[in-house]
């Protein structure tokens, strides 16, 4: 029987009055994790006032053993 692990990050958003997430940071540590066995599953936003995003919360596993 396959056996996995996960794990859950939350992005960081730069910024006061126009936060943004650095996408080019963002895909340069997903390839990171990538080469080291994790795969992303989902992910999910979490929203603030009037629909902003606050965060992306990201989900992962990969295969143990």
């Amino acid at each position: 029987m396959k056996k996995f692990e996960y794990k859950i990050i939350k992005t960081k958003q730069e910024g006061f009055w126009d936060p943004k997430i650095d996408s080019d940071s963002l895909e340069i540590g997903l390839n990171t994790l990538g080469n080291q066995g994790w795969e992303l599953v989902t992910s999910m936003d979490t929203s603030i006032y009037q629909g902003a995003t606050k965060e992306i919360i990201l989900f992962l596993k990969r295969e143990i053993g």
